[in-house]
């Protein structure tokens, strides 16, 4: 069970501070005590030094020990070992103090000096429980961190910097001119595009800054993430948006993966149409689209007093759920879903997907009751509650030793991860345009070693695709068109004959010139040892079967950008 802790939070350590504090208090009792004892002595065995033995004298030489001014040892030695072991030990005490008041007092001034000579560093922004989490785990990865909050805080012993978090004097503050990347991760998700806006300037030193705001709202997120796509690429920086419950199910479902019980489909429940909900299975359904080669269709039941909606939305926004999956809305909560005798088999895999954590670790001891299945086949979302892993995976397995079937998953830990965020939309749709390619070619009955999944494909063939999917902007702008998820009301363009053909000798042209600085030459008869092809003539001297596979890929750009939740939308009459 040690292998799933990666979805939890790390669990509070003991900080080292207090435990130094601690030590040298008891230090100074001993020390205390030391020096009445041992002056107590010393003035009994030696009654011609002048000095009162009177208790209160004694209580105020043992207290100026402190202070390396006790009068009764001004005449020398030799002393009681006890009073020798005093007399360094308190100063000793004294010192530890004086060096803990001078670094609290100049803790605050010591970090902004950190943070406005920082270089190469990261800036997180926010006082979040993402933001937190993002900072510890950017710290473990060895990265210098500045953070900023949102409110006027100075405490903590990393470089911090006081202020409005929007404000660009505070960003300046923080050295963003010389940061590699910034992270907004406020709870206001406004002000973290107000904050990437800000920071999101190009350099002069030829350095790429990159920025990523968190989005609360997904829709809202990918609607940011497509007007970034299609406008103009801007050189020294990089702007991207995220949100945690899409990182979080890609994530899960990528550590995760289907099995296929008794060689069938396995069954899914989905309690919850929250994000992380309609995120999970979205996931699901590429995932499985992928893997089954039968076309056997996913069945997913899916419980919230709001399920029917939820679907009817996702299907929208996404078409291919529709052939993938098998999907069964139960419009009540879970408690009337347990109340109603159902002939149906057993999930297989059970998904709590409450915001409400609560109410999630309710459902989750209530569904393993009811729902028995394999070890971890049943994944509750939780995050401040993580700690309660302890429980089911750690030592004694308190509340699951019987079955192990509980499987807690902290988002928020599983998002924050660096890489996952740094998968902007390029990425994502590069990813979609693979598995089309794949689909396209297996249902042809064609193989070869570019039809595998996505994480398996060379980084030559990944970075093919990511060139393509970055391009989509640039020809959407070509013909007055851009990007726009597939939320809400709206009229999809039609591509154009006319259209086509412009698109497709653009994408020709830049599949060209990215050949040509690989080293590749035109040659009648393809050679990849040698970096010779056919296709590596303009596209007025290309034979009509080539042009002709160029054109279909520009017709099925609308199909796989609504895989990806976009469509194409006219902006302008050309």
């Amino acid at each position: 069970m040690a292998s799933r802790s990666g979805g939890f939070g790390d669990l509070p350590r003991t900080p080292v501070a207090p435990v130094l504090w601690l030590a040298f208090a008891i230090l100074a009792v001993i020390s205390f005590g030391c020096g009445l004892v041992g002056l107590e002595q010393y003035l009994r065995e030696n009654p011609g030094l002048g000095y009162s033995g009177h208790p209160l004298d004694i209580l105020y030489y043992a207290l100026q020990l402190f202070v390396l001014g006790s009068p009764p040892l001004d005449a020398g030695g030799p002393f009681p070992a006890i009073l020798d072991f005093a007399r360094f030990a308190a100063p000793t005490v004294t010192a530890y103090a004086l060096i803990e008041a001078s670094r609290l007092l100049f803790a605050s001034e010591i970090r902004k000096l950190r943070a406005r000579t920082a270089r190469g560093h990261v800036i997180v922004v926010g006082d979040t429980l993402v933001a937190t989490t993002l900072a510890r785990r950017l710290r473990q990865a060895g990265d210098q961190v500045v953070t900023v909050p949102s409110k006027a805080t100075e405490t903590g012993p990393a470089p911090r910097v006081a202020g409005a978090a929007r404000d660009p004097d505070i960003l300046r503050a923080a050295s963003v001119g010389r940061a590699r990347a910034v992270y907004a991760c406020t709870d206001d998700s406004a002000a973290n595009t107000a904050i990437a806006l800000a920071a999101a300037r190009p350099r002069r030193n030829g350095s790429t800054l990159a920025v990523y705001a968190q989005v609360a709202d997904p829709e809202v997120c990918a609607a940011l993430q497509a007007r970034l796509l299609s406008a103009p690429t801007r050189r020294g920086m990089r702007l991207d948006f995220f949100n945690i419950d899409d990182l979080a199910a890609r994530h899960l479902v990528a550590r995760e993966p289907l099995t296929l019980p008794d060689a069938r489909p396995p069954t899914i429940a989905i309690l919850g149409a929250t994000a992380f909900g309609r995120a999970v299975l979205v996931e699901l359904a590429r995932q499985w689209r992928i893997r089954d080669r039968a076309a056997q269709p996913l069945p997913i039941e899916i419980v919230d007093p709001t399920a029917g909606a939820a679907v009817t939305h996702l299907t929208e926004r996404y078409p291919f759920l529709t052939r993938v999956c098998k999907i069964t809305p139960h419009d009540f909560d879970l408690e009337r879903l347990l109340a109603t005798p159902s002939d149906g088999p057993v999930p297989d895999r059970v998904f709590i997907c409450y915001d409400d954590e609560q109410q999630a670790l309710k459902a989750a001891l209530t569904a393993e009751q009811v729902w028995p299945g394999e070890p971890g086949s049943v994944v509750v979302r939780l995050d401040r509650l993580a700690s309660l892993r302890e429980a089911f995976d750690g030592g004694d397995r308190v509340l699951d030793e019987l079955s192990g079937t509980l499987r807690l998953f902290g988002v928020v830990h599983a998002a924050c991860d660096p890489a996952l965020i740094g998968d902007d939309l390029v990425e994502r749709l590069a990813r979609v345009i693979h598995e089309r390619y794949v689909l396209d070619l297996t249902s042809r009955g064609a193989s070869g070693p570019a039809l595998v999944p996505w994480d398996d494909l060379p980084d030559r063939l990944r970075l093919t695709n990511r060139s393509q999917a970055e391009d989509i902007g640039r020809k959407l702008r070509a013909i007055g068109c851009t990007l726009s998820p597939r939320v809400g009301p709206g009229r999809e363009h039609v591509l154009a004959d006319k259209e086509v053909e412009r698109l497709a000798v653009m994408e020709h042209e830049r599949w060209r010139q990215d050949r040509v600085g690989q080293g590749w030459r035109f040659a009648a008869d393809r050679d990849d040892e040698h970096k010779l092809h056919p296709a590596m003539a303009a596209w007025p001297a290309l034979p009509d079967e080539m042009r002709t596979r160029n054109l279909d890929e520009i017709r099925q750009l609308p199909a796989i950008l609504a895989d990806a939740g976009f469509r194409i939308v006219r902006l302008r009459t050309t």
